[in-house]
């Protein structure tokens, strides 16, 4: 048996974001040339860190899907305390997908007898077990994954990089991100483990959050498809955040498993 939560945290594209908010942030979003390769840079979060204490996780190179069906890797990469930038050169029409490494990571929590407080420790169930002292008992487990994302076109869209994998929550472009228009409805699906996630709970923010005193954040839920309506009324570059939640009950090795999106994309002009 397992109890399924959906979750939003809020998220802010500004010098005000906190630790948890990921990104990866291209210089364009759309590119129109008839002159051939383009260079695009991008600005990232560190790392994909996944959890909101102690040290995060080493950097990981972003991947990158190229619209012919090939993976690639950032052309340079400078690597900052707290982002990072790299470049990228486009060569063939169509979109290309850049995403940091789906990797799922575990944390375990427990009590000692005798002693008080909580320990934490990196690591799943089996090993925490292992490196514990005696008496050490209540071991809870939970395990994130993160995907941090985003899309950017060469001339003409393509759809080959927007499928999905299948695996833990997912965010599937029904309206391509190049086709995303102020005053025009998109349509975005989510699911999890290819199965349509409902009621999950979905914020996006415009960017420039600091120079506004509201964030005129965008909230939704998704339908019994997984599917999530709106219009945005403003152009310009967005991130959105989901997260889903599971607790298992007949899980040995996991208690938890926290699964979240991070998508940033633009709306055009109308």
């Amino acid at each position: 048996m397992k109890k399924s939560l959906s979750l939003a945290l809020l998220v802010l594209l500004s010098s005000q974001a906190n630790a948890h908010d990921r990104w990866i942030l291209p210089s364009h979003f759309n590119v129109s040339s008839d002159k051939g390769a383009v260079w695009v840079t991008a600005d990232t979060s560190a790392s994909n860190q996944v959890f909101e204490y102690d040290k995060p996780f080493s950097a990981d190179p972003v991947i990158i899907q190229t619209p012919s069906g090939k993976t690639d890797k950032p052309a340079s990469i400078y690597q900052g305390k707290r982002k990072s930038v790299f470049d990228y050169q486009l060569t063939d029409d169509g979109t290309y997908k850049f995403e940091y490494p789906v990797k799922a990571g575990s944390f375990t929590r427990y009590k000692v007898k005798g002693e008080e407080g909580v320990k934490r420790k990196r690591a799943d169930k089996a090993t925490t077990k292992a490196d514990a002292p005696a008496g050490a008992h209540d071991f809870y487990t939970k395990q994130f994954v993160s995907r941090v994302e985003t899309y950017v076109t060469l001339n003409s869209a393509t759809r080959e990089t927007l499928a999905p994998s299948g695996q833990y929550l997912e965010l599937t472009p029904v309206t391509h991100p190049a086709d995303i228009v102020q005053n025009e409805q998109a349509v975005l699906k989510f699911t999890y483990n290819g199965q349509p996630v409902e009621n999950l709970a979905v914020e996006i923010v415009a960017d420039g959050t600091l120079y506004r005193n509201q964030l005129n954040k965008i909230s939704l839920k998704s339908d019994a498809q997984g599917l999530i309506h709106f219009t945005p009324t403003q152009a310009g570059r967005y991130l959105l955040h989901a997260e889903h939640t599971i607790e298992f009950t007949d899980n040995k090795d996991v208690d938890e498993l926290g699964s979240s999106i991070f998508l940033t994309f633009a709306v055009g002009l109308e």
